[in-house]
């Protein structure tokens, strides 16, 4: 299976360094946008901005033109914020090989046309048959590149694919299980979940512990499944996948992006001044973008008191 990973970011970078590890006598081709990352990458094996600890195995060769190495791929992974493959797939649709699989990293809906990830490429990728897969996980980058364990959860349309993925991903501490219900509820709730931290955090700022964030937590997850039955019209919605909870409690309680924006606003940083601040550190909080897009949605709509207490009275009070 000839593999092609697309971009390189801190989390996209640990599951190239987990991918190659555990497929050491396997190529795996990477490619980076930037030709600055890419060329340090190629020199050093390293990321030039995350985890300077952590070296890539010698498997893996970065790519310079992409349309050159398209036409071979087996599994194309992606690994860029939503946002981007749209228009990635629009400029390389033509280069791919029929039945490829896709498999989908990326936690974001997009601003623009309102998708997941598998929306869009229905939209798109009319023209050619793949396969679709999505992972989803509960986990923080640092604990990938470090090898910590992991529980992640692939949805594939056949539970064939999944043996293939599961045996692509799978170590004795990189554990591996199957959905095959609703991929769009779980990129929904990817997604919303980012909202979620800043709830929960907020609660913090206000100085409440333990079992009364434990409480709120409880609260929110109520209204949580309400924005994710809105934005999708299956009644038959399941929480039951444990990588979705294991990812909307680790991006809570442990040392996520999301966090570390409210811990930014906590100390008195403008909303302006944090998006700059993270983007000198290289660094995007997702859910600042997400809760611009739901509001858009549930302003007019009865209920979501909380989700509209988080826009009005604490992010931006004067609009």
């Amino acid at each position: 299976m000839k593999t092609l990973i697309v971009w390189i970011g801190a989390f996209w970078f640990a599951i190239l360094k987990h991918i190659s590890q555990k497929n050491k006598n396997t190529t795996i081709y990477a490619y980076e946008k930037n030709d600055l990352i890419s060329s340090y990458l190629k020199n050093f094996r390293k990321h030039p901005h995350f985890f300077d600890w952590a070296k890539l195995w010698k498997n893996i060769v970065f790519v310079d033109n992409i349309e050159e190495i398209l036409p071979s791929i087996d599994f194309l992974i992606l690994s860029l914020p939503c946002q981007l493959i749209l228009p990635f797939f629009n400029d390389i649709k033509k280069s791919l090989k029929p039945w490829l699989t896709i498999l989908n990293l990326s936690k974001w809906i997009n601003n623009d046309t309102l998708n997941t990830v598998w929306d869009d490429l229905k939209d798109v990728l009319t023209w050619i048959s793949y396969n679709y897969t999505s992972l989803s996980w509960g986990m923080i980058a640092a604990d990938v590149v470090k090898w910590n364990i992991i529980w992640a959860t692939i949805w594939a349309e056949s539970e064939a694919l999944w043996n293939v993925l599961k045996d692509y991903f799978e170590t004795p501490i990189f554990r591996v299980n199957l959905s095959i219900w609703g991929v769009k509820n779980i990129e929904l709730a990817w997604a919303l979940k980012n909202i979620f931290v800043i709830f929960t955090w907020y609660q913090e700022w206000l100085w409440f512990w333990s079992s009364s964030i434990g409480y709120f937590f409880c609260e929110y997850y109520t209204e949580y499944k309400k924005l994710i039955k809105l934005l999708w019209w299956d009644d038959n919605i399941k929480f039951d996948t444990f990588a979705v909870w294991w990812d909307l409690i680790a991006t809570c309680f442990w040392n996520s992006r999301n966090r570390y924006f409210w811990k930014l606003i906590w100390e008195w940083h403008k909303i302006d001044e944090v998006i700059q601040i993270m983007k000198e550190e290289k660094k995007i909080a997702e859910w600042y973008e997400t809760l611009k897009w739901i509001y858009k949605i549930i302003q007019d709509k009865p209920g979501f008191t909380i989700t509209k207490k988080l826009w009005k009275k604490i992010l931006f009070p004067n609009e």
